[in-house]
């Protein structure tokens, strides 16, 4: 794998059969959504520093196994948080993050972190570590879709925009998913099951 390939080429869709996407749903997201899929935007963001508490989780991405893996590292992130009272910053936001250059195992699985905002905290619980993004610029192209296939649709978009502004990823930082939870959880959503989408994509540049 290239360093330069993203999560998007690991993604199996030959096997992805989702069931249609709940009204609910689609009512949440409404106008935002319709907005977002007229045309794709790309946008150069600034990000200040911040700090992560972390878990990293590793899978095939067989049988959607990274996938559940990620849900598995949330949901024992929460619980670690709640045991030892540490605040989040950001209570309806959960990033998912990698660095594209190592993100992929000699055994051929793949290893992605899921991390929430904190404060400076006083010590590190067990199994967790805490990440410093330091300030620094970032590509970014929202992802407010209803499958798989629209989603692949924005990292491609993603990666062409590199190569034809002639930048280039940096593969010294971690990629950037923060994923909104206000309207959902995607967390909570079996990874062989999702199909609504509401994350950034945020590639640093080099």
């Amino acid at each position: 794998m290239s360093k330069n390939n993203s999560i998007r080429e690991l993604i199996p869709l030959e096997d992805y059969h989702p069931q249609q996407t709940p009204h609910a749903l689609k009512v949440i997201l409404g106008k935002q959504y319709q907005q977002k899929t007229r045309h794709f935007e790309v946008k150069i963001v600034t990000i200040e520093q911040f700090n992560m508490l972390a878990l990293k989780v590793n899978g095939s991405m067989k049988n959607f196994e990274a996938g559940h893996e990620v849900r598995k590292g949330w949901k024992r992130l929460q619980d670690i948080i709640v045991a030892n009272n540490i605040v989040s910053v950001e209570e309806n936001e959960g990033i998912v993050f990698y660095d594209q250059a190592n993100m992929v195992q000699s055994d051929g699985s793949i290893e992605l972190s899921i991390g929430v905002k904190v404060e400076e905290i006083p010590y590190i619980p067990k199994e967790c570590t805490k990440v410093t993004i330091p300030k620094r610029h970032y590509a970014k192209i929202e992802c407010r879709c209803f499958s798989k296939e629209q989603m692949n649709l924005r990292y491609d978009y993603l990666n062409k925009w590199f190569k034809d502004k002639g930048y280039q990823i940096d593969n010294n930082s971690f990629s950037l998913e923060p994923n909104r939870l206000d309207s959902f959880n995607p967390f909570e959503i079996p990874a062989d099951e999702i199909q609504v989408f509401d994350f950034d994509i945020l590639y640093p540049i080099k």
